[in-house]
């Protein structure tokens, strides 16, 4: 998954979704004291009590997604239906964000080879990231 930064927007919603940006701040709510794992119907309900309703097969594509990114882990279970992913966060919030920042600085880097642009962006970066 490419991560696309959008400054017209805040938090994670200018990196993702809305339904996407929620997802994610409730697995890390979900372990902030111990490590829950959560499944796709799980998530899915969650979503359900929201005004970001979607479709349970949107929620297990962008958590697969994450899958594929690192932000989640997964362990898989069978059960009725089958086998089943549990996720869980392999990277906290902040750790998370880190992450975004180097995908975008590597981006601006391919987009503008210049040494000077990427220095002043990744300066940028890091000097809103300690605020």
């Amino acid at each position: 998954m490419e991560i696309k930064l959008d400054t017209a927007k805040d938090g994670l919603g200018s990196l993702f979704k809305p339904y996407q940006a929620m997802l994610l701040e409730h697995i890390w709510e979900l372990n902030a004291d111990e490590t829950v794992r959560i499944g796709s119907g799980r998530a899915h309900e969650y979503l359900q009590g929201t005004s970001e309703k979607m479709s349970r097969a949107s929620v297990i594509f962008f958590l697969n997604d994450m899958v594929d990114e690192g932000v989640l882990g997964f362990d898989d279970r069978t059960g009725k239906g089958g086998h089943h992913r549990i996720y869980f966060p392999k990277m906290s919030r902040e750790e998370f964000a880190q992450h975004a920042v180097k995908q975008v600085v590597e981006g601006v880097a391919k987009t503008f080879p210049e040494d000077k642009m990427v220095q002043r962006f990744a300066d940028v970066a890091m000097d809103s990231l300690m605020k």
